[in-house]
């Protein structure tokens, strides 16, 4: 278990478990404390995502069963919405082991440690849109959140009196406490639902080696704090949930998942970059797909199809003559069995630009008839590669997809050992 490099949807996910977390906090004091809380939520992620200058986070996740911690995660991130850094030092704890994981970004460059050798990778970014480009998004505002929000809402007025609401020299706290007798039926199908199929399926209970929780499952109590400073910041939040279920051997285990949180030193959070004076530094740029190893020539058959039957009747070639960060230069020719001769037979050289290709190489080339056109090329299986000549790529999509606009034309083309 590890936390996503998107941070943003954790913090989220932790700060708001109190409401998303098995409906526990579904329900305030007449509803009051219900939307304050959800407001804050709202207005936490609004300031941290574009209106403050920077942040840290300080997050854990941690699961047990019957008291002993068999998976934990935590995380330090630190975050330069203005100057699109970011940094993030985490630990994960898993079947007995300790591994640690750290990286840094912002907008030329990505660096990840090695902490088995303590050596680094630094990884050269392309060159995006990086007016539109944030380094971190608001997850609430997510479609599939914003559904969620609506059902969360269904449950108010169910479970009175879940949350008390404390204000004390401009700061609000959120403390809830739910045992197994105010959990509803509907909440607690939900929650074993999500917890059976979702949180520890079969696969994960395999692969951490712990019992899969199996049947009579039900949520046993859910508690939570959240605290939320002068300038309407959720600054920090706790919650713990626990589930009692049996194995395949029908054995009863008490699951129990904890959260927590802390959002601090707002507007005086650095980040920089780690100092790699004297460090072993491999570089390299990102998204790199072709490299030496690639330099060859393949090639694939012209087939024609003749009374009822498929005919070799030549082959078409690819030869990649260099790959140099990143840009590919090659040519492209067909020979033709005698016979079988074509009114036109294609030969040209093609190249690409690294910084021009950022979903997939993008090759160029001059056609027979003088006109500039595009092509894409690209690996498939270990050796081989895909190249497609007259294509169109859809700019407005960011250049994601592109048609291919020659009929009968194969694209695969197997390396060629000599």
């Amino acid at each position: 278990m590890r936390f996503s490099k998107k941070t943003a949807t954790i913090c989220a996910f932790v700060l708001g478990a109190t409401i998303l977390a098995t409906s526990a906090f579904a329900d305030i004091m007449i509803g009051s404390g219900y939307y304050s809380l959800k407001n804050s939520m709202k207005t936490t992620m609004a300031k941290l995502t574009s209106e403050v200058d920077n942040f840290s986070a300080d997050a854990t996740i941690s699961l047990k069963i019957d008291g002993k911690v068999f998976a934990e995660s935590t995380s330090n991130a630190k975050f330069d919405i203005k100057n699109k850094a970011k940094e993030s030092m985490d630990k994960n704890f898993r079947k007995g082991e300790l591994r640690e994981n750290y990286w840094y970004s912002d907008e030329n460059q990505s660096i990840y440690k090695n902490f088995d050798d303590g050596s680094y990778d630094v990884f050269e970014k392309r060159k995006y849109n990086n007016e539109t480009n944030r380094i971190i998004e608001n997850p609430l505002e997510d479609e599939q959140v914003k559904d969620a929000e609506k059902i969360l809402d269904a449950f108010v007025g169910s479970l009175q009196d879940a949350i008390q609401v404390e204000e004390s020299a401009g700061k609000k706290m959120y403390v809830g406490n739910l045992s197994e007798t105010q959990i509803p039926p509907v909440v607690n199908a939900i929650s074993s639902f999500i917890f059976k199929y979702s949180i520890l399926d079969e696969w994960s209970a395999k692969n951490l080696d712990v019992p899969h929780p199996k049947s009579n499952i039900y949520l046993t109590k859910a508690t939570g704090k959240a605290i939320e400073n002068e300038d309407g910041i959720i600054e920090s939040a706790i919650f713990t949930a626990s589930m009692s279920a049996q194995d395949s051997k029908g054995i009863e285990h008490i699951y129990s998942l904890d959260f927590s949180i802390d959002i601090k030193d707002v507007n005086s959070t650095i980040v920089k970059a780690p100092n790699l004076d004297g460090k072993k530094v491999t570089y390299s740029k990102e998204g790199y797909e072709f490299d030496s190893k690639y330099i060859g020539k393949y090639k694939n058959d012209i087939v024609k199809e003749e009374d009822n039957s498929f005919e070799k009747v030549g082959e078409r070639f690819i030869e990649i003559t260099s790959v140099e960060n990143g840009n590919v230069k090659g040519k492209y020719y067909e020979v033709y069995n005698a016979g079988y001769e074509a009114d036109i037979v294609r030969s040209f050289d093609f190249y690409s630009n690294y910084d021009e290709s950022i979903h997939f190489t993008i090759i160029h080339y001059t056609n027979d008839k003088g006109e500039k056109k595009k092509g894409i090329i690209h690996r498939t299986g270990s050796q081989n590669i895909n190249v497609s000549f007259n294509v169109t790529i859809d700019e407005d999509n960011d250049g994601y997809s592109y048609s291919n606009n020659e009929d009968g034309f194969d694209n695969t083309f197997i390396r060629i050992f000599e």
